[in-house]
């Protein structure tokens, strides 16, 4: 891990720039390099040794990979220019794509089960009007060597802070050399899990062999692997140096994908998590896109907001200058989290919220969605969580959520019942809570499980007890649920089944079948620090964002977590976040208002709305010696009654921390 605190203000600046571009570099000016990004408060900047056509940027590069066009040492100079001016210098090499390696040595290129090359299938003549593609490159292969070979030249002629190395990871190849490979260790390479278990032993020897070079050379430079950022993957992480989360907002990962990540990886206390976001109007390689400054600023200020860095991307163009513009609008975002870092330095989430996921949840499709459901509903709830995994520690916490798909195991069970014990609550939903090995409960639900029901849909009707802000007919929850036999346990929403199953031959109207009655299997249920629900609502308000889904799932937990950590009178696109720092005895309240708006593929942010005398509370040990907005410097009133600090923001403009000394 670094000796010392990253930065917070950094500049990922691709440059995958083919042998098709011209004198390279050629405008470059040290001097003007370095004003531009001193002025943008930029503090560090990844530049590029080693690129995805496979080119490198200086010159005498090992294995004849200097780039052919290039006018003058870019690597270096920009080196040297961000050393003279105090910014830090990671060096990019690719690792996972690598477009010269691949033409010179088809061998070395990662193989499908039919021949085919991977990310790349059926190559076409180099005319082609098909688009471009990477081909995958295998590092059970001498490519391998070419890697750490560069690695080795960038380490002992340049002497960067830090190597950032792209698309790495596990990949299954059918190339001769792993099948080969595998077969002389006794592998069968058409059984799925000894083709896993290869792949990972390759991956793991490209990890070593780096960590190795570099911290052999220097333990103080920083390494990250960008593909770490796989929750659960305690396996990986110690090669890394610290975590980093892609995640462009406009790109395709939308506004709920960073905070979600955050909050697991922020969990990790050992390492630093940096948040990348992008300049771009959509996402990589595009020149002449230009992202809405405010959204930028809400960006940064989201990601700052849960305890992270800030990397913004950027890409060079091939004469080598930055675009002042675009340094205009990150210099904008990276002015406004300069003034704010005394508030953000060694921040750690503070939350008595978690949202648990099995292992196997993970690592599927609908585990992953059941938890993005929960992030977005407990977000919109304006409660601040962290989300964690079974090996973690339960005890931070009041209130853990398992949503949808969390099959329990004997030592996840004793572990909640543990947490049981001391006081802890539980809302489980749809199979969680459900043994791993049969159709029982695992835990004491007031119930029992009698399995899926057989309907195709089922409808849901609230109970007096869950029904604040909800419709008091049936409403539809899309997918049928859990079929239970309440014992002694409190119900709480009933579940309704269709007229019918819905077939080809047998239908009615558009869609679903109307409700026809109320069948005995319960919709909620609760006994005592227990709630469950029979319906996968979490993965299903993620697919289709029904507020009566997410109502009723905030009803449940009020039922569950009274006398919350904070609150605040927020609209669902408003974001309350909560942080402290220890050593200055300080929590920080962290309240963001934006919308983000669907326009084309793109998720954008233009319209700053501002609200007005926003209340919020929070529970505090003792009385807080001030209570003030940040950067400004301004005290709010406030009052200290039974535990909890109350205080109102005359106005909230995007994003505000508030400073509560303690």
């Amino acid at each position: 891990m670094p000796r010392t605190q990253l930065p917070y203000r950094q500049v990922h600046l691709d440059f995958h720039t083919s042998m098709h571009c011209q004198d390279l570099g050629i405008d470059f000016s040290e001097a003007e390099f370095a004003e531009t990004l001193t002025k943008a408060h930029v503090q560090s900047i990844n530049i590029f040794a080693c690129c995805h056509h496979g080119w490198c940027y200086y010159p005498n590069a090992c294995h004849d990979l200097t780039h052919p066009n290039l006018k003058t040492d870019l690597l270096g100079r920009m080196i040297d220019a961000c050393h003279g001016a105090g910014i830090r210098a990671v060096a990019y090499i690719t690792v996972g794509w690598n477009n010269l390696a691949a033409t010179r040595h088809p061998e070395w290129c990662v193989r499908t089960a039919n021949g085919d090359y991977m990310d790349y299938p059926g190559e076409k003549h180099p005319d082609s009007p098909r688009p471009w593609g990477w081909k995958r490159m295998c590092l059970n292969t001498d490519y391998l060597q070419q890697v750490l070979d560069v690695t080795r030249d960038v380490l002992e002629h340049y002497k960067p802070d830090g190597f950032f190395f792209d698309i790495t990871g596990e990949t299954l190849c059918h190339c001769h050399k792993c099948l080969a490979d595998m077969r002389a260790m006794g592998l069968d390479p058409a059984n799925p899990e000894h083709h896993t278990m290869f792949s990972l032993k390759v991956y793991k020897r490209y990890l070593k062999a780096i960590q190795d070079l570099i911290h052999g050379y220097d333990p103080n430079l920083t390494i990250y692997h960008n593909g770490s950022s796989i929750r659960t993957r305690h396996d990986i992480y110690p090669y890394d140096t610290h975590i980093e989360i892609e995640s462009l907002p406009t790109g395709g990962w939308g506004y709920d994908h960073f905070p979600q990540n955050a909050r697991y990886f922020k969990m990790l206390k050992d390492w630093q998590v940096i948040g990348m976001t992008g300049k771009f109007h959509t996402e990589w390689g595009e020149f002449g896109g230009f992202k809405n400054p405010d959204a930028l600023r809400y960006e940064c200020a989201q990601v700052a907001s849960l305890g992270c860095l800030v990397n913004v991307g950027d890409q060079l163009h091939p004469n080598g200058r930055l675009d002042p513009e675009t340094y205009r609008i990150i210099g904008t975002a990276f002015s406004d989290l300069e003034k704010r870092q005394e508030w953000l330095e060694d921040a750690e989430i503070l939350a008595d919220v978690a949202i648990l996921g099995t292992m196997e949840m993970f690592s599927s499709s609908l585990g992953t969605q059941a938890l993005t459901g929960a992030s977005k509903i407990l977000m919109e709830a304006h409660i601040p969580h962290t989300v964690i995994d079974e090996t973690m520690d339960f005890s931070p916490y009041r209130l853990i959520v398992l949503p949808d798909q969390g099959r329990l195991d004997n030592g996840v069970r004793d572990k909640l019942n543990r947490f049981l014990a001391f006081g802890g609550s539980l809302l489980l939903s749809y199979e969680s809570g459900i043994a791993k090995d049969s159709w029982d409960f695992a835990l004491d639900m007031g119930a029992t499980c009698k399995g899926p029901s057989p309907n195709d849909v089922e409808y849901i009707e609230a109970g007096d007890t869950v029904a604040a802000n909800l419709v008091r007919s049936p409403f539809l929850a899309y997918e049928s649920g859990i079929v239970s036999e309440v014992i002694d346990a409190e119900e709480l929403a009933s579940t309704w089944k269709p007229m019918f199953n819905r077939t080809y031959a047998h239908f009615t109207s558009h869609r679903n079948t109307p409700p026809q009655c109320r069948v005995p299997s319960p919709a909620a249920i609760r006994k005592g620090s227990i709630v469950y629900l029979s319906h996968p609502l979490f993965r299903l308000y993620d697919s289709k964002g029904m507020k009566l889904h997410r109502d009723l799932v905030v009803n449940c937990i009020n039922l569950l977590y009274t006398n919350k950590l904070a609150t605040a009178e927020l609209p669902s696109c408003g974001r309350l976040n909560l942080t402290r720092q220890p050593a200055r005895n300080r929590i920080l309240v962290h309240l963001l208002y934006a919308t983000p708006i669907k326009r084309g593929s793109v998720e954008v942010i233009e319209d700053i709305v501002p609200l007005h005398d926003v209340s919020v509370t929070l529970a505090a040990p003792s009385k807080p010696k001030t209570v003030m907005a940040v950067p400004e410097q301004t005290p709010l009133p406030y009052t200290y009654e039974e535990g909890r600090i109350r205080f109102t923001l005359p106005k909230l403009t995007m994003a505000q921390i508030i400073a509560v000394e303690l």
